[in-house]
């Protein structure tokens, strides 16, 4: 039958401007919520009535907030339609439960599945709380140290954005950089601060190490790549393949050293009136931080 809102098509789409395909715009076999409002506006809406094996051209305009090299601009797509997929909703019943889990009922899956994001949520408030506290360690830093640390961590981080974007983009970073009007110099730049302060997290990480004489046991190594190979989805033999006893031992003596810092921390609570006022001073940052110019690379930068 022809697509209705809440339906999902696959398709096959490529972009033209003046009658010429421009970078970026051209995808095989997407799958798109019709209603999701995940494309360019009015894209979606164009595609209610399509058919399987249907061509279709449509003219779009592209938000003035876009990427530079498209904003406010029309463009025309020609688009080939696999197929149309309608969503079948199973019941949420016991039976359901025991179709996706190891749960007879669903009130078992339901308590599952509580613990497991409660246990989340609680891990995420501990690392914030940790974040906070190593920051402040670090702005303690007093020791001098030579540039190139900090500019070959920055480096690093420049690297990193750019295999996230290969993985997430599905795209080199040179192929982003054109479309969305990136420049490697400026995010090299931008990854300074952040770079900066990692340097002075990981000084004060190894001061406290020494400073407190921590060790890491076999126990604790064999139990970190347990760990590590449970959140990767591997068996332990293959983590070791990937990372060595050294790299290993290092990840454990950090996690003691800031688990040091949180345990002999005292949490203060805040009045609600001053925790609103921070929360409105945070969002207001952050539209003056987008404003300036900051651009998507800067904010993985921070991210990382």
């Amino acid at each position: 039958r022809e697509a209705r809102e809440g339906d999902s098509v696959v398709i096959d789409y490529e972009g033209f401007m003046d009658g010429v395909p421009f970078e970026g715009g051209k995808e095989n076999n997407r799958t798109l919520e019709l209603g999701s409002h995940l494309f360019v506006p009015g894209f979606e809406e164009q595609l209610i009535g399509v058919k399987a094996g249907e061509e279709r051209e449509i003219n779009v305009t592209f938000p003035e907030q876009y990427v530079p090299s498209l904003a406010g601009k029309e463009a025309l797509f020609r688009i080939k339609v696999q197929e149309v997929k309608e969503k079948d909703v199973p019941e949420i019943d016991d039976e359901f439960a025991k179709d996706v889990s190891e749960f007879d009922t669903l009130a078992e899956l339901r308590e599952s599945l509580r613990a497991a994001i409660t246990q989340e949520r609680e891990q995420a408030a501990r690392h914030n709380f940790e974040d906070e506290l190593m920051g402040q360690v670090a702005a303690g830093i007093t020791a001098d140290f030579p540039d190139v640390l900090v500019e070959n961590q920055a480096k690093r981080f420049v690297e990193d954005i750019k295999a996230q974007v290969a993985y997430q983009q599905g795209m080199s970073y040179d192929q982003y950089a054109k479309l969305t009007g990136s420049d490697e110099e400026k995010l090299l730049e931008s990854a300074k601060e952040p770079a900066l302060r990692q340097v002075q997290m990981d000084l004060a990480v190894a001061a406290i190490i020494e400073e407190e004489k921590l060790e890491a046991t076999d126990e604790d190594i064999d139990r970190e790549y347990a760990q590590v190979a449970e959140q990767a989805g591997m068996d332990v033999e293959s983590i070791r393949k990937y990372f060595t006893v050294a790299q290993i031992r290092d990840q454990v003596l950090t996690k003691k050293a800031i688990a040091l810092v949180a345990d002999s921390a005292v949490a203060q609570s805040v009045p609600a009136k001053e925790a609103e006022n921070a929360d409105s001073t945070d969002s207001t940052d952050s539209t003056e931080s987008t404003e300036s110019g900051a651009d998507a690379g800067a904010d993985s930068t921070e991210s990382a």
